[in-house]
């Protein structure tokens, strides 16, 4: 079956006409907008009319609230997964996301009315996600939690003196200086004795300790959240997603009290939206490619782009400080779950991927096209690999979720293009391409977003693949 017209010449057409349209609003508003555009699987009658209203008191609880709990580069706009769940799901209808990342896609489904699974690789994720989505937490309970645990935590640091009032700065040439003070014993993962300052991990260390004395384990995951939000506000690097040392090192930074500001504000959040009578969502820690809930409806989700982001290594800090990787062999093993998306995340134990990708002629195509361009090289990684582990692990995750859709299941699927060495991966058709032939029909392409790379003189695009489960 042929797939939408977005990615003919006169969708191509259409598709910049919209973004010169779009060229004065902010990127959040341009992709809601775009998203808005769109065409629905069904009338609006017969949509889901279900969940919470779009109030103002909502809509701040959402935008500047419960969805930006934790800053996650790859997450999609909240408003635009609520869009899209009310797009493609029927009433009754239960949403899976398998790449649940911080939880947008199971926050939208929950406010949108609709039953949710979540499952994700990344364990700091997971949490972040079932504390979003978790409402059965009394707040006054938290309030009093938060006030416990700051008094603990400031007992705790009285050693490294008061805490500052706003962060303090300083210079490169003295941080082995400073450092050598002997503070505090550091993560034995070594790359973090450059990414943190003494001072700030041992306060760290201090809010970390006395949030694990709180024993309800929904009101300490809560915390926990709150204590993983400020952590790269303390660190000396920036530049989500790609990691860079900032100009001057943060030698001194208000830990305590930023936990104190973030965790009410979160509590405040969450009181506007816990009496709200919605389904359940549920996240579990899971590889898309194998695992999920025995039945779903609606898939709304957007798996990493092939686009050589190494996406555990955005959040390295907190697994390590909060212990969900302890040192370098555990990190490895939590890449070695991922879809290979970065050079980084080739393994050799996942070289059936490799072999499986290669089976795709278009993808054997880029993959000779990209080693030309690598040709005589005698260093570096080999992006050419890394693109057919990412299709042929892409075709088991297409394959686990034609098995757990129901007969009419449809797929919303978040995607962008990535290049190499000026070879443009046009990921949307490949992927529409795959699904094909793992029994879905690619009933449309959309296109929300584009933009010109000009280090490789193509454009890239962000679109949404639309599928329909085939029954024969």
């Amino acid at each position: 079956m042929m797939y939408c017209a977005a990615v003919t010449q006169s969708g191509r057409v259409a598709e910049h006409d919209a973004i010169e349209r779009h060229a004065n609003e902010s990127e959040p508003d341009r992709i809601l907008a775009s998203s808005m555009q769109q065409l629905s699987l069904f009338p609006v009658e017969a949509r889901s009319s279900i969940g919470v209203p779009v109030t103002n008191q909502t809509t701040n609880a959402l935008r500047d609230g419960v969805f930006g709990w934790y800053h996650y580069v790859q997450d999609f706009h909240g408003e635009f997964a609520l869009d899209w769940i009310r797009r493609l799901a029927m009433p009754g209808d239960v949403i899976w996301d398998p790449f649940s990342g911080s939880g947008t896609t199971v926050l939208a489904s929950k406010l949108a009315g609709h039953a949710s699974f979540g499952y994700d690789v990344n364990p700091l994720m997971v949490d972040v996600a079932r504390a979003k989505t978790d409402w059965t937490v009394d707040p006054t309970l938290l309030d009093s939690d938060i006030d416990v645990v700051a008094a603990l935590a400031t007992q705790c640091a009285a050693n490294l003196g008061p805490e500052p009032a706003a962060t303090q700065f300083g210079k490169w040439e003295d941080y082995e200086y400073l450092q050598g003070q002997q503070l505090v014993a550091y993560p034995s993962d070594k790359v973090l004795y450059r990414w943190i300052s003494a001072r700030p991990l041992a306060r760290f260390n201090s809010l970390l300790g006395a949030v694990r004395s709180v024993e309800d384990e929904p009101r300490r995951r809560f915390l926990t959240i709150a204590a993983a939000a400020i952590m790269m506000a303390a660190a000396n690097v920036r530049g989500r997603p790609n990691v860079s040392y900032n100009r001057r090192p943060t030698i001194d930074f208000p830990v305590i009290n930023k936990f104190v500001s973030q965790a009410h504000a979160m509590v405040r959040d969450y009181t506007r939206l816990r009496d709200l009578a919605l389904p359940s969502a549920t996240v579990l820690n899971g590889d898309a490619r194998s695992a999920g809930p025995a039945v779903a409806d609606v898939i709304f989700t957007s798996p990493p782009y092939p686009n050589d982001m190494e996406y555990v290594h955005q959040t390295r800090l907190e697994l390590a400080l909060l212990g969900y990787a302890h040192d370098a062999t555990e990190l490895t093993s939590l890449k070695k779950r991922m879809i290979s998306s970065s050079v980084k995340l080739v393994y050799s134990q996942n070289a059936w991927q490799k072999s499986k990708g290669l089976q795709n002629e278009r993808v054997a195509r880029l993959h000779e096209r990209i080693n030309e361009t690598l040709a005589g090289r005698r260093w570096g990684w080999n992006a050419a690999d890394m693109v057919a582990h990412y299709f042929g692990g892409m075709q088991s995750v297409l394959k686990n979720w034609h098995q757990r859709l129901s007969a009419d299941g449809r797929v919303g699927c978040v995607i962008g293009d990535s290049a190499f060495n000026g070879v443009r991966v046009r990921s949307d058709e490949l992927l529409a391409e795959i699904a094909e032939r793992e029994g879905f029909s690619a009933t449309e392409v959309r296109v929300f977003r584009s933009r010109w790379h000009n280090k490789h003189s193509v454009d890239l695009r962000e679109s949404v693949v639309i599928l329909t489960k085939r029954t024969s």
